[in-house]
């Protein structure tokens, strides 16, 4: 039912009265006409002025018409279908993909009506075909993301009556956050059917391979593999160590009922500079559910040279001693220290040019203070000038008036600072994952390690996060996210830097790493060392003071996904380049692809590649501008040799279960799902709901009534001049 209500900018009666005087008006203008008329013809010619008058007098009062309608929405099921790589598998109880239609045919969702039905297909990505046909499902889906699909049924929830979640899959999530939070904060019954078996398959498995991102020439660093052995009681297994194919390095395990889970430590000491793939391989046991995962792939960068590392620190603090210990910890770092006293001063000595000429990197912690020689700052930014990387870390007596001295080689500028200061707790988004600053396993699993850290200290100071950086965390106050940043890099040019704008860092590490090693967690990582490590490594990289930089967004792919490209193109004087011609050429899996990137504005530019077999691949990236070739970059990636769906093929019974029991739902097996539509009916809230719409209409502002008034008023005076009227 609809109701109509009709609104002025002004009273009513006003109104009413202003219409009757113009039609009394009409009236009076018509009563004695020369030459005279016919009482017909005086009517029509009254009426036309009179509807033409009171159509301007309405419309100068600015009605709006509001139109309140009332509907039945109907309630909507949505079913969440699993459409990844995983699903493909044969295991202990046969092939999955008999399990997953015989899933879909018992819980009979299709005999629902077309308006109750919203139907999903869901790997790393979410496809919500119009119609949903059985066709639809290939599993090859590389990745699982069971959280970003219930998140996509929350962002339906306000324009559709969504009161339930059927989701059919093994359970085996390896991307995004834990769904069974985002399942709660849905609030919606989620019935669940769980495909495969929930025992584990026989199967060997390499879980990770993690080494250092960043690498020097004859200088060892570990390579830890981690092996998992399921199904198997006895046997020897062999695991190699490769180098661009070339095997160098190998070591043997027995398995034994005691033993399922391995690993291996190998020492990589590098002989060539350069990208360098390292991959592992660990032999096969008969009747292994998939020998996909029996092989793992990382990519490091070997460098040429050792670093020397300059730290200036305004004081004395657990921050300068724990930062100048995690830099000694790795084998040909120097460091030299420059601690200033109260006053000008410094411990030791006063720094000089000839003291910082060879440091290949800078730390500033709490540094500059008030008291801080301008002489001092300008040695400083000579060296930055050169291209020379910067750590920065903040502290309750920084000076950041005296910081706008080296400002430009900082990834933000400063809008205002206070003293004051204040808990805060890093808070570290899905989208900054990717981060090497972050990187502890390589999984998307190592952001809940970075936001569980303890809380460090801020001061109440707001910047400007400059174009060229990145954030890498924010941060939250009393569980509340604010807008500021926590931790920023930046890389322009061939200037690169890190800034904490948070101090305490040594928290992290007693409150936290050792904490944890006091209750006994020895396999709790040092994220303390770990990303101060990491910062390091990533400042150290050189960047070779190019002008063309292109990159891949990651190393290495899953099948059938898309390969993104990243380019920074900058003149002589490093001043971004709008408008260059950028070309790339990819080769490998025998073939050649050539892409040209486009420009994202601040000399930026990106593409895309998508449908590239399984293969190495090297890259060659060239840029022109008017016509005369700025430089070249190069690279190289991997696409299909990722087994993450190949790592956990059990059926996650238990999350499955979680998430049923939480949110009121239920869970099935593909024989059990029959009872499933009967479940559905008897929720108190799978119902219609009332919607109420209110749509308003300015009518004042409708061209036809303004056209409508004109012709009143035309037609008026095209009778009286067929009349002959004065």
């Amino acid at each position: 039912m609809n109701s109509y209500y009709l609104g002025l900018s002004g009273p009513w009666w006003l109104t009413v009265l202003l219409i009757l005087i113009a039609v009394a008006f009409s009236i009076f203008s018509y009563r004695t006409t020369v030459p005279p008329i016919s009482l017909f013809r005086k009517i029509v010619l009254i009426s036309l002025r009179s509807f033409g008058l009171s159509l301007m007098l309405f419309i100068i009062f600015e009605p709006i018409l509001t139109i309140i309608s009332g509907s039945q929405e109907p309630p909507k099921l949505v079913v969440l279908l699993d459409n990844s790589l995983s699903l493909s598998q044969t295991d202990a109880l046969g092939d999955r993909k008999i399990f997953f239609n015989k899933a879909i045919d018992n819980s009979n969702f299709s005999s629902l009506e077309k308006e109750n039905i919203k139907t999903a297909l869901f790997n790393s990505d979410i496809y919500s075909p119009e119609e949903f046909s059985i066709k639809e499902l290939n599993f090859k889906g590389q990745l699982t993301d069971i959280s970003k699909a219930i998140k996509w049924v929350s962002s339906n929830t306000e324009k559709e009556n969504i009161q339930a979640v059927l989701l059919i899959t093994d359970g085996a999530f390896n991307a995004g956050n834990n769904p069974v939070y985002d399942a709660e904060f849905l609030g919606k019954p989620i019935f669940t059917i769980g495909i495969g078996d929930s025992t584990e398959p026989r199967d060997v498995s390499v879980q990770s391979i993690i080494t250092n991102e960043n690498v020097y020439i004859n200088n060892p660093v570990p390579v830890n593999v981690n092996i998992k052995v399921n199904g198997y009681n006895e046997g020897e297994l062999t695991l190699r160590l490769l180098d661009n194919g070339v095997q160098i390095g190998e070591q043997k395990f027995t398995v034994n009922p005691d033993r399922k889970s391995f690993t291996a430590v190998f020492e990589y000491s590098p002989k060539q500079e350069g990208i360098r793939k390292l991959t592992t391989e660990i032999s096969s046991f008969k009747n292994e559910i998939t020998l996909r995962n029996n092989s793992a792939n990382e990519f490091v960068n070997v460098l040429k040279n050792k670093r020397k590392i300059a730290i200036f620190s305004g004081s004395i603090n657990p921050d300068y001693s724990f930062v100048k210990n995690s830099f000694q910890s790795e084998k040909g770092v120097e460091i030299i220290s420059f601690i200033q006293k109260k006053g000008s001063e410094f411990y030791d000595k006063q720094p000089t040019e000839a003291d910082v000429k060879d440091a290949e990197m800078f730390v500033l912690i709490g540094f500059p203070i008030s008291e801080t020689p301008p002489n001092v700052l300008q040695i400083i930014k000579k060296e930055l000038e050169k291209g020379k990387p910067l750590l920065f870390i903040a502290s309750q007596y920084l000076d950041y008036n005296k910081l706008k001295t080296l400002e430009e080689y900082l990834p933000f500028t400063t809008i205002s600072s206070k003293p004051q200061e204040f808990l805060a707790v890093a808070d570290i988004k899905p989208e900054y994952s990717s981060n090497p600053l972050l990187r502890v396993t390589g999984k998307d699993s190592d952001i809940d390690l970075w936001n569980q850290l303890p809380p460090v200290f801020r001061t109440e100071t707001f910047v400007k996060v400059k174009p060229e950086s990145e954030i890498v965390s924010g941060f939250k106050v009393n569980n509340a996210p604010l807008k500021e940043p926590l931790i920023l890099t930046r890389t322009f040019g061939n200037k690169k830097s890190i800034a904490f704008l948070c101090y305490g860092l040594f928290r992290w590490k007693l409150l936290g790493y050792a904490s944890e090693l006091s209750k006994g967690r020895t396999e709790t990582p040092d994220l303390f060392d770990i990303i101060i490590e990491n910062s390091r490594k990533w400042l150290s990289t050189p960047q070779d003071n190019k002008q063309v930089i292109i990159r891949t967004t990651k190393k290495l792919y899953t099948n059938n996904e898309t390969v993104e490209f990243l380019g920074q193109i900058y003149d002589a004087a490093y001043t971004p380049i709008e408008n260059a011609n950028v070309q790339v050429k990819v080769s490998g899996g025998n073939q050649e692809r050539d892409l040209t990137l486009t420009s994202i504005g601040n000399g930026r530019y990106a593409g895309k590649l998508e449908g590239l077999p399984e293969s190495d691949y090297f890259f060659t990236g060239t840029a022109i501008h008017n016509g005369n070739k700025i430089g070249s970059d190069k690279g190289r990636f991997n696409v299909g040799q990722i087994a993450l769906e190949f790592q956990d093929l059990k059926m996650n019974s238990s999350l499955l279960h979680t998430i049923s029991e939480r949110t009121g739902g239920k869970f099935y097996l593909p024989e059990s799902a029959k009872s499933f539509i009967r479940d559905l009916e008897q929720l108190k809230n799978f119902k219609p709901k009332s919607v109420t719409t209110r749509n308003e209409s300015a009518l004042w502002n409708l061209p036809l009534l303004l056209i409508i008034s004109i012709i009143c008023f035309g037609t008026e005076w095209f009778l009286r001049k067929r009349a002959g009227m004065l």
